[in-house]
Parts: C-alpha cells; sequence; structure tokens
C-alpha cells in the first residue's frame, strides 16, 4: 500500500509536465456567432482571434488559463485541464460604467447581473435570497442602512438594532435571544415577530449569535411585502442582513428552509418526468425499440461500424445490455474496448465508474478510479473517490491513508490549500469515516457530531468539470429550491473546482418535514456539446450507524428540459448546500 503512494508523488511531479494541447471551438452570444473575440493565453502571452464563423485554434498546457474579450460583452476566463481540446465559449452582453453614469446594453434578464455590477457603488441596494433589490424601485418603503450609518459599540445585534429604524421594537431576553416587531411598518400581524435574511439564508430566530462589526448593510421590508416575497413566515416583516464577506455562516443556528419560501411551488407540466425516445442518440432510440437481445445485438453490431471508436456509444451499449437485456457476458466485452478506447481519457473514465459502483461492481469501479487516479494525481476529487473506492471495498485504513496523503501534500505545498467549499467537503468525508469506523481505525469515540442530527446527505458527483446544470429540490409540499452550477450563477466556485480539481456537492437534509421529497435537474451543457454524467449517493441515517447508501447515475444529454432524477422518503425540510 505504501508503495502506491509514494509512487503518487512521483506521478504527481511527473504528471504535472504536461504538454501543449490545440484549443479549439466557437465563440457565440449564445446564438449568433461572435468574430473578432480576442483569445490570449495568460500564462504564455500567445493570442489569436475568431473567425467570422466564431471558430478559433489557440495552444495551452493545462492549469493555464485562456481569456476571452471582446467589446460590449462580459470577459470570461477559463482555465484548461488534460482534456481540453474544445471549448465552445458564450458571451453575455457587458454592462460597463462611464464617469459614474451606467451604460447598459440590454434591459430585462439581464437586470440581475447589472444590480449585482453596481452593489458596491450603490447604497439603496440591498442582497436577499430572491436577488438584489433596489430601494428606489421597491413596491414600498424599503430602509436600508449601511455600515458608515450603524457605528456602534454594541457587540449584542439585537442591541445594535435598537434605534436603527423608526417603528422598530427590539425585544431582547434574559438569555439575550431577542425577537424583532416592526409595528407601524405595515406588518400583517404586529405581534409576529420578524425573520431574518442574512446573506440568503433565512432564520426565524434573533441572530444574537451575529457580530455586529461584520454587518455592511441592513434593510427592513415590511411584513405585507414579505410575506408576498417569502411566505406566511414573514407576516411579522424581514430584516434583511449583508454582512461584509457576503457569505455568513452560522455554527450555532440553523437556516430555514428556502424551499418553503414565497409562491415557488412547481406547477404541473413544468417537469419531465422521463426522457423522450426522438431525443435519445439513434443508437439508443434503436436498442430500446428493440423486440429481442438478438435484434439488439443485430443493431449494435451494425451500429459498431459508425461509433465503435466513440466512447458514448460504448458506455451507453454496455449500460444498455448489462442492465436492460442483462447481457453480462457481451456487455462486458463492450466494457473492455469502451477502455482500451478510452485508456488516458479521466472524464470517460469517470463516467464508467460511476456506472460500475451504481451496479455494485465496486472492485472494477475501483480498478478504473486507480487509473484516473494516476492520470490526476494532483486533483483533490482522485483522492475522495479513491478513499470512497475503498470503504465500499471495506478497506477503510486505505481511505484513511488516502486523506492523510492529501493532507501532508497540502501541508508541503504541492496540492492548494482550499479556500471556498471542498475543505468542508473533504472534512465531512473524514467525520464520517471515523465515525462509522472508529473500532476498525482504533481511534478513540470522539463527540457527537453535530450534523449526526440530519437525517439525509444527498452528494452530487459529475464527470465533466465543463458541465452545467441547475438542480432543484421539491419537498412534499411541493415547493422548490434550486442550486445553479453555472458559469453565470457560480464564476468563484467554478474557479475554485477547476484549480483545486473536484466536481461535487453535498447537500444536507433534516427530519422537519417528513414525505416524499423529488429532485430534478435541467442540464445547460459543457463546453464539449456532449453528454456530461452525473453520480449521486443518497445516504439514509447519515452519520448513524444504521447509515446506507444508494448510488444512481444519470448521463445528462438533453438540454434546457427540467427532467425528473428520483424521489426519496426521508424526513428532510432543508435543501441547503453545504
Amino acid at each position: 500500500m505504501r508503495l502506491l503512494y509514494f509512487a503518487g508523488v512521483f506521478i504527481l511531479f511527473s504528471g504535472m509536465a504536461y504538454g501543449q494541447n490545440q484549443i479549439k471551438g466557437r465563440v457565440t452570444d449564445g446564438k449568433l456567432a461572435l468574430s473578432n473575440v480576442q483569445i490570449a493565453n495568460l500564462t504564455t502571452g500567445s493570442k489569436t482571434a475568431s473567425d467570422t464563423e466564431g471558430r478559433y485554434r489557440i495552444m495551452a498546457k493545462p492549469r493555464e488559463e485562456l481569456q476571452y474579450t471582446h467589446m460590449g460583452m462580459d470577459t470570461i476566463t477559463i482555465i484548461v485541464e488534460d482534456v481540453t481540446r474544445i471549448l465552445n465559449v458564450k458571451m453575455n452582453i457587458k454592462v460597463e460604467e462611464l464617469a459614474g453614469v451606467e451604460v447598459i446594453s440590454e434591459v430585462g434578464r439581464n437586470k440581475q447581473r447589472i444590480l449585482q455590477q453596481q452593489y458596491p457603488n450603490n447604497d439603496k441596494l440591498i442582497r436577499t435570497a430572491f436577488g438584489i433589490i433596489d430601494a428606489e424601485t421597491f413596491p414600498s418603503r424599503l430602509p436600508v442602512l449601511t455600515s458608515k450609518d450603524m457605528i456602534s459599540n454594541h457587540y449584542h445585534f439585537g442591541m445594535f438594532l435598537r434605534g436603527k429604524f423608526a417603528g422598530l421594537n427590539v425585544v431582547i431576553y434574559r438569555n439575550m435571544e431577542f425577537d424583532v416587531f416592526s409595528r407601524g411598518l405595515g406588518s400583517v400581524r404586529a405581534k409576529k415577530p420578524a425573520i431574518y435574511d442574512i446573506d440568503g439564508q433565512i432564520f426565524t430566530q434573533g441572530p444574537s449569535w451575529l457580530d455586529p462589526s461584520t454587518v455592511e448593510r441592513v434593510a427592513l421590508m415590511p411584513g405585507l411585502i414579505g410575506a408576498s416575497k417569502y411566505g406566511s413566515i414573514a407576516d411579522g416583516g424581514v430584516v434583511v442582513v449583508n454582512t461584509k464577506n457576503g457569505t455568513y455562516k452560522s455554527k450555532d443556528y440553523k437556516p430555514f428552509d428556502q424551499a418553503k419560501l414565497r409562491n415557488n411551488f412547481v406547477k404541473e407540466g413544468q417537469v419531465k418526468e422521463r426522457i423522450d425516445a426522438q431525443t435519445l442518440p439513434v443508437y439508443l432510440e434503436q436498442l430500446y425499440q428493440s423486440e429481442s437481445a438478438a435484434t439488439a445485438k443485430n443493431i449494435y453490431s451494425k451500429m459498431k461500424g459508425t461509433y465503435g471508436n466513440h466512447p458514448y456509444f460504448l458506455l451507453d451499449s454496455y449500460t444498455y445490455f448489462y442492465e436492460e437485456r442483462g447481457e453480462e457476458d457481451f456487455a462486458e466485452e463492450i466494457l473492455e474496448r469502451f477502455i482500451n478506447v478510452t485508456d488516458k481519457n479521466p472524464v470517460m473514465l469517470k463516467a464508467l465508474a460511476y456506472t460500475l459502483e451504481s451496479e455494485e461492481r465496486y472492485e472494477k469501479a475501483h480498478e478504473i478510479y486507480k487509473k484516473v487516479y494516476s492520470l490526476r494525481p494532483d486533483y483533490a476529487q482522485s483522492f475522495i473517490d479513491m478513499a470512497n473506492s475503498y470503504r465500499n471495498l471495506d478497506q477503510p485504513k486505505s481511505a484513511t491513508t488516502l486523506y492523510a496523503r492529501h493532507a501532508y501534500l497540502q501541508d508541503e505545498g504541492m496540492l492548494p490549500v482550499d479556500s471556498m467549499e471542498l475543505g468542508m467537503i473533504m472534512k465531512r468525508e473524514i467525520k464520517n469515516l471515523f465515525t462509522l469506523e472508529n473500532s476498525t481505525l482504533k481511534i478513540k469515540d470522539r463527540k457527537k457530531d453535530k450534523e449526526a442530527k440530519y437525517a439525509a446527505r444527498l452528494v452530487f458527483e459529475w464527470n465533466d468539470s465543463e458541465a452545467e446544470f441547475d438542480l432543484q429540490f421539491v419537498n412534499p409540499s411541493n415547493q422548490y429550491f434550486n442550486w445553479k452550477h453555472t458559469l453565470a450563477e457560480m464564476p468563484e466556485r467554478i474557479r475554485s473546482e477547476k484549480k483545486l480539481g473536484y466536481s461535487m456537492a453535498d447537500f444536507m437534509l433534516d427530519d422537519e418535514l417528513p414525505g416524499i421529497w423529488k429532485v430534478n435537474a435541467t442540464y445547460h451543457g459543457n463546453k464539449q456539446l456532449t453528454p456530461s454524467y452525473l453520480k449521486v449517493t443518497i445516504y439514509r441515517n447519515y452519520g448513524s450507524k444504521l447509515q446506507s447508501k444508494e448510488i444512481k447515475v444519470y448521463r445528462l444529454g438533453t438540454k434546457g428540459a427540467n427532467r425528473h432524477l428520483f424521489d426519496f422518503t426521508l424526513p428532510s425540510p432543508m435543501a441547503q448546500s453545504k
């Protein structure tokens, strides 16, 4: 086992000596081609421009950055990876500032993006769970105070709020908890306390834990308007707080379920229960329409002449014959051909590993994850995948060694240290490993983890780092919460994913709202215009000795359709990314 990890260090250094790749693609505004887009390799300084059809070519090594600039459009920067050969880029209309005056090229759908750019210099803007609101155009009076208006020596946020707004009554209790009542500001019920929207997270209790020195802006939304946006929980009004870093996370209080806010109900016909046959590739459509295994094999043999070296054709065919037809020997032949074709392609190998895990073929999946690890020894995802694969094989010590190796390489400066979400995800993986395997690993019992209260954990992983998609969590009351993994919505997170080498997100769910939950996904494509594979691990009784898991894999290929993925019956009111 030690040889594997010391060899991994050698691979890490040798693997970084990447050769240059020719990157090509097409630049559009989403519909029309953009010519004369300036494309520059920020590392080498080489430059090129797109032609009249938006096409371009440029050389780049993995980890180098390509920058796309065009007059009137937002600049885009993309980190090149080992498998990057094609980058089809969509550019968005740009908002420019000229001597304090906003020059707006497009109105309507870009309003939130425009407000985002105005936010630092416009004191009348406030961020909420539903986007940025402009107090000047708000349908009711919306007082907004900035940090310069709120000079105070109070350490308690309730005391800090006293006297800041007309008609505001702050009641502080003996245990230092507090409630805010906004009598006189149009509240539906004057006796009902306000709720709190802190950097987009909803709290129903006064945030006595919030440090006033971290507050950037505070707004007080009246109950009538608040209820129309947040639902009946906001009858007493909403105290909207923007902190200076914009990403406040309380350690002691949990946010209110965003899926229960406002009128966000999923309407009939908005979600496709299944993918239509006509949207599938021709070969898959014909395979699924075949009347017998023999007919399906004949169809595969005919199609092989055309698609025989296409990894998607081989993986889809393997899955069909193994899972739909039970033709394991025939499927195994296709599998071996797939491995030969994709031997140096970690993106496609991960799609195969996902599929094998969902079929509970853990030993075979482990072989594939080892291939990916050897190709990407500097990717954090490689360590996580290998560790979880060892756990599938009931080898927790090997999983622990992998996490220790990753920490060591970070300490030695050989791997970057996380500044966003990866650290929390990896910490959760390690804690769960220690909690469930403490006797095997011979470690002392630890204090109960605060996350033991959660009933479920949903982990989403995707094989292609360029994949863009929305996840929609629908609670038993048919209300939804969306998580949007797109370059437009979360550029900093996607940049972090590329730099650190991970492609996953997890969601913790507690036990306050039992019933059937639905999870949907809308695929927006990737920059290669190919399908992406989404792996979902559903943990039930998470963090307890009764913990179990189920793995599902989805082929995301149809763009723009909100597709139903799966249901799960668990007590779980919260759909909040950790």
